[in-house]
C-alpha cells in the first residue's frame, strides 16, 4: 500500500477536494463563510470531528463483535470548540439505544478510549465525551 491513501486539490474560493482511490470516495470541504469561504460543504474541523466519531464507533463495532456486544445503531454527534489558537476541544456525544449490562458498558467505553484516530490528536484538544445509555 502506498504511503498516501488520498489526493486534496484546491478547487478555488476555499474549497477543496479529496478523492479516495480506494472506493472511488469523493468529498468536499469549505471555508465557512464567517472566514469568507462558502460554507457550503463541511469545513475540515467538521471532519476532524466526525473522522473520530467515526473511529470511536468503528473501535465500539469491532469490541462488540468480539465479544457478541449489539452495537447495532450506536451513534456518536460530533462537534468542536475554537479559540484563538485553533481548535480547543472535541465534543462527542454517544447514543447507545439499547440496553446493556454493566459489563458491556464498560468495554463500549474503552473501546471509545481506545480510538487510535482520537488519540493521535494533540493533547492540549480536550475530548469531551458524554454517554446516553437506554434503560
Amino acid at each position: 500500500m502506498s504511503q498516501y491513501t488520498s489526493t486534496t486539490v484546491h478547487e478555488g474560493s476555499m474549497r477543496c477536494t479529496t478523492n479516495f482511490p480506494q472506493g472511488n470516495a469523493v468529498f468536499t470541504t469549505d471555508v465557512g463563510a464567517a472566514l469568507g469561504g462558502r460554507g457550503e460543504q463541511p469545513s475540515p474541523a467538521q471532519l476532524l470531528a466526525a473522522t473520530v466519531a467515526s473511529c470511536m464507533v468503528s473501535m465500539m463495532a469491532f469490541m462488540g463483535a468480539r465479544r457478541g456486544i449489539n452495537t447495532q445503531g450506536i451513534s456518536v454527534a460530533a462537534g468542536y470548540e475554537e479559540g484563538k489558537n485553533g481548535i480547543t476541544a472535541l465534543h462527542f456525544h454517544i447514543t447507545v439505544p439499547h440496553a446493556v449490562n454493566a459489563a458491556e458498558r464498560s468495554v463500549l467505553e474503552a473501546a471509545v478510549k481506545g480510538c487510535p484516530v482520537g488519540a493521535a490528536i494533540a493533547p492540549t484538544v480536550e475530548k469531551k465525551i458524554s454517554w446516553t445509555w437506554a434503560e
